[in-house]
């Protein structure tokens, strides 16, 4: 819960808590100073009677009263008029709470607007609050157990489906700053991406203003079909629209966090990553396709990764896997194992791939349930005992913002909103750091370059299409892997050491990039062909190394060349 949602929570409590102690002194007081009075004029009475008379105060009647008035009943004429005002400007505020917020959204702009509130749409919710910003949330389904969380934060509600226009309207989408849409299905994510597209058409919104549209979309094959769409392409409208897939983010995060080549590989390294994936769902494609694209090591020439997918249906997913992604087997060996998590051959199954000698292991627990993945996390780490010889790193997907060291010190959550869900992470703030860099260096080696042709990659990174941004994330992302299979690594640049030239590996560095770079394009659906087809989706440099046009091998040296160019622009540097 944010701190607004707690103010506001304390701020209310504070006012019925008043309202009640006001209410029970009012009471008390009145009661004993109405005895005091009657006293004092020699009226009988009874202890009802006093009560009758301290309860009409309240409704503003029985105050006007005969002098000499005791000093508790003076207290009391006002007291307890006061405290039935709070309560009935409280209850009417109560009462007309939903008008007023309805009020308040017809009213609203530059807001930022959530569209579904699963658990991406209550992260980004809360820190949109905590950033000071106007929200509101539509959710069509009453019995959303985070709604609640909407009041405590102090954001607002409109209910409806936002595939219909009317309740877009009613939202001021034309008037919103930042539009999430989150809505946990693809068909329906599109439809009211459509809709929101045409309100800013007919709202004439310029370029210059341009509503921010963050689309989330399950499907990876969506992901990339929309990419390349004119709708994401086209920048000189009134709708700027990107797109992200949690998954590919935790994936991305993982391997930059916990390098699954652990130190590195370097040349000639008889060991290989192995990546365990207990559940094949859209986290565990995601982890797949990560490892097919990242896991290009100076010593693929001996050995390729593996990928292990435990799956009660493992045989039939990694079979429609690779026949979306029919080139992934050249990059990675994939192996089925079609076992239930609680099945008895399961554990001894998983330790027949650990033992082995050469293999540096990764275990993601990549179920949709959470407490499946604890449990089953809990009993894989059990493996590693004193007399074991076994080494692994294992990790479980969850969706709460939660640390395992009481439980565990060795088991480590893998997918956490507050990583990947963030703005930053969504916006590609965290992870596109060195992309960026990375596309500044292109852009100033490609200028520099006589005689270069001009290609749709040579404009900032603000006008780049989506698909160029996914290239030079996936290219940054692979620079520690080359790092680390030279023996070196990455450190901020005040951090002791000298730092260390490339010079000596460009060429060995550059043939790797090239088999990165074709396995990037192959996965993406690009193959190849002499003549080049942007809209078709061939390229004449999808061939090996040694074949390449000359002139594309020296582009090629010199964008390695720089990397430590590179990461001198994120302040880092390469030290042995």
């Amino acid at each position: 819960m944010t701190s607004t949602s707690h103010a506001k929570r304390a701020q209310k409590l504070i006012y019925w808590v008043s309202i009640i102690v006001l209410f029970l002194f009012s009471i008390i007081a009145g009661f004993l100073g109405f005895q005091q009075y009657f006293r004092l004029h020699g009226e009988e009475f009874t202890w009802l009677r006093s009560l009758y008379r301290t309860i009409q105060i309240f409704t503003f009647e029985g105050g006007d009263l005969e002098t000499p008035i005791p000093w508790l009943l003076h207290i009391v004429r006002f007291s307890a008029p006061l405290t039935a005002m709070m309560a009935i400007i409280l209850a009417i505020l109560e009462i007309f709470r939903e008008q007023w917020s309805r009020l308040k959204i017809s009213r609203m702009k530059d807001h930022v607007v959530i569209i579904g509130l699963g658990t991406k749409g209550k992260n980004v919710m809360e820190e949109s609050i905590r950033n000071h910003e106007k929200v509101l949330v539509i959710e069509d389904d009453p019995l959303n157990p985070h709604l609640e969380s909407i009041k405590q934060a102090g954001a607002e509600l409109l209910t409806g489906n936002a595939t219909n226009l009317n309740v877009l309207k009613k939202a001021r989408i034309t008037k919103a700053k930042t539009v999430y849409l989150l809505m946990g299905d693809d068909s329906q994510q599109v439809r009211a991406c459509l809709l929101i597209y045409q309100l800013i058409k007919e709202s004439r919104r310029n370029k210059e203003q341009a509503l921010n549209c963050i689309m989330h979309l399950l499907t990876k094959d969506y992901l990339n079909t929309l990419r390349n769409h004119n709708l994401v392409q086209n920048a000189d409208d009134g709708l700027e629209l990107n797109m992200f897939n949690v998954y590919e983010n935790s994936a991305r995060e993982l391997f930059q966090v916990h390098p699954p080549d652990r130190l590195g590989l370097a040349a000639g390294s008889n060991q290989f990553v192995q990546m365990i994936i207990i559940g094949f769902g859209h986290a565990g494609e995601a982890l797949a396709l990560q490892t097919g694209i990242t896991g290009h090591y100076l010593n693929r020439e001996q050995v390729l990764p593996r990928v292990v997918i435990f799956d009660r249906q493992a045989d039939e997913k990694v079979k429609d896997f690779t026949k979306r992604y029919p080139s992934f087997s050249d990059h990675c060996v994939i192996v089925a194992e079609s076992l239930e998590a609680h099945s008895p051959q399961m554990i001894p199954e998983l330790v027949s791939y650990l033992e082995e000698a050469n293999a540096l292991n990764t275990v993601v627990c990549c179920f949709d349930n959470k407490t499946n993945n604890m449990l089953l996390g809990l009993q894989i780490e059990s493996l590693k005992t004193a007399e074991s010889p076994l080494s692994f790193e294992l990790f479980i997907r969850t969706d709460d913002n939660e640390s395992f060291r009481s439980s565990s010190m060795s088991l480590k959550p893998y997918g956490l909103p507050s990583k990947v869900c963030s703005q930053q992470a969504i916006l590609g703030g965290d992870l596109d750091i060195m992309a960026k860099a990375f596309h500044s260096i292109y852009l100033e080696i490609k200028q520099s370059s006589p005689g270069a042709t001009k290609s749709q990659a040579d404009v900032p990174w603000e006008e780049l299409k989506q698909e160029y941004k996914d290239s030079n994330r996936k290219a940054a992302d692979h620079i520690g892997v080359k790092i680390r299979g030279l023996g070196y690594r990455i450190v901020d640049m005040e951090e002791d050491g000298t730092p260390e030239s490339l010079s000596g590996h460009i060429e060995v560095l550059t043939a790797l990039e090239h088999r990165r770079w074709a396995a990037e394009r192959s996965l993406s659906g690009w193959r190849y062909d002499p003549k080049r087809n942007n809209e078709t989706r061939k390229t004449p440099n999808l061939v090996d190394w040694s074949k390449l046009d000359e002139n594309i091998q020296d582009f090629d040296r010199k964008l390695v060349a720089h990397i430590p160019k590179v990461l001198e622009l994120v302040h880092k540097k390469i030290v042995k």
